[in-house]
């Protein structure tokens, strides 16, 4: 039942998140990693930049004898051979300490246009020599991907954000099918921009007031807790292979998982809360 769902892990290693904004302690790391794999999660996403979060992994693995599949990130940055490449990847391998990485994304798309040739031969010589199954790109842009497929020119792997105010990609789905990519989903909650409290939608974020109120009022009236409402939005768009959960302590990975069970649908009763404005749907935008 569980097979789409993908522990994000960004608060395994750092604060993170605009609502609750916190590293996990490590026991309770293990607690949710524990239940994910009880309930038959198999996956989880990752990345050097998510600070202590892959060697947190890795040592749960080994202590626990449980091997999920790793989808980890090479940070941007600016590389001058393969070499610099694979020592980054190196590094990754020896903190989750695992034999092969099942997936390596680019964590920026900027990290292969400024380097088209060298990324591209870099990661085709990664999954040649064992180091990884398979490759793609974490994006921002619907735009990103078909300039990556043009260049590589093959099937690869590609994580975008999707979720109630951010359709731009959900309304591609069918011409990013047809490329045959694996396509998985991030930003389910709007990096919990959707829990933030009335008092704290100033500013910034006072445009999108009245939307997140609406959206809590919605989720009032269906009985359901608003994470379930902006996840089942998500998971009912059956192309996305892989979406990516994060959860700030047990309670909420027990409530996700019974949401899931549930098998409902709300594509209808949430038309009208896309949001355009990309200084919103954009979290690197956000000030």
């Amino acid at each position: 039942m569980f097979e789409r769902l993908i522990l994000g892990s960004a608060n395994f290693g750092m604060d993170y998140g605009i609502s609750c904004g916190r590293r996990l302690s490590n026991e309770e790391v293990f607690q949710i990693l524990d239940r994910a794999w009880q309930e038959g999660i198999r996956w989880i996403d990752t990345a050097q930049a998510y600070g202590g979060s892959e060697e947190v992994i890795g040592n749960y693995m080994r202590q626990k004898g449980r091997i999920f599949n790793i989808i980890t990130k090479l940070p941007h940055g600016n590389y001058g051979n393969y070499k610099d490449i694979k020592e980054k990847v190196l590094e990754s391998k020896k903190k989750l300490q695992v034999e092969k990485i099942k997936v390596l994304l680019l964590h920026s798309f900027k990290t292969f246009d400024d380097k088209r040739e060298l990324m591209s031969e870099s990661l085709e010589r990664l999954k040649e020599e064992g180091l990884i199954e398979e490759y793609g790109v974490s994006v921002y842009h619907v735009e990103e991907v078909f300039d990556f497929f043009h260049a590589i020119k093959k099937p690869f792997v590609v994580e975008f954000p999707a979720n109630v105010f951010d359709r731009r990609f959900i309304r591609r789905l069918k011409e990013l099918k047809e490329l045959k990519l694996k396509l998985l989903a991030r930003s389910v909650f709007l990096q919990g921009l959707f829990f933030l409290p009335e008092e704290r939608l100033t500013g910034f974020f006072a445009p999108i007031r009245d939307k997140v109120l609406s959206l809590k009022k919605k989720a009032e009236l269906l009985n359901l807790p608003l994470s379930c409402l902006c996840l089942i939005f998500v998971w009912q768009y059956s192309d996305i292979e892989g979406i990516i959960l994060g959860v700030d302590n047990l309670r909420q990975l027990e409530e996700n998982l019974e949401c899931i069970r549930s098998n409902m649908s709300f594509s209808e009763v949430l038309e009208g809360f896309e949001v355009e404005d990309e200084n919103i749907i954009l979290p690197y935008n956000w000030r």
